[in-house]
């Protein structure tokens, strides 16, 4: 079975911002009024967001588990992981490797991604930041 263009959309997304590190690739898929769980962040917004993460975690990876679609909505449950190499949230960088998921639904408007609702795991990420390391066995 084929994707739909606004499934493809959704899955190009995710492949070129964060898997082929191109925060750019806000400005050609995202509408310029774009809106994160009801904020107006528009592209610039939204490229900071990427940027953030991608500066937190270096080798950050993106894998999209499934799609569900219905008319303009596209859900995408993800998994992500990598190295906490970079400044996150006020903490500094730990060298941790770190996985979790997230589950996003995105509006597709004209052919771009024009809004997006996220609920991601950042709990458990944070969890595995701030962790403090078990001592070496003797």
């Amino acid at each position: 079975m084929t994707a739909s263009p606004n499934t493809d959309l959704v899955r190009r997304f995710y492949a070129e911002a964060i898997n082929d590190r191109d925060p750019s690739a806000v400005d050609r898929l995202l509408t310029e009024d774009f809106v994160h769980n009801g904020e107006a962040r528009g592209r610039s917004g939204q490229r900071l967001a990427v940027e953030a993460f991608l500066d937190a975690f270096s080798d950050l990876k993106n894998e999209i588990e499934f799609t569900v679609e219905e008319g303009d909505l596209v859900t995408a449950h993800q998994t992500w992981a990598g190295t906490h190499d970079g400044e996150f949230l006020g903490t500094e960088p730990t060298g941790r490797r770190v996985a979790f998921t997230s589950t996003a639904v995105l509006r597709i408007t004209d052919g771009m991604i024009s809004q997006a609702w996220d609920e991601a795991d950042l709990f458990s990420l944070m969890q595995q930041i701030q962790s403090v390391p078990a001592a070496p066995a003797e």
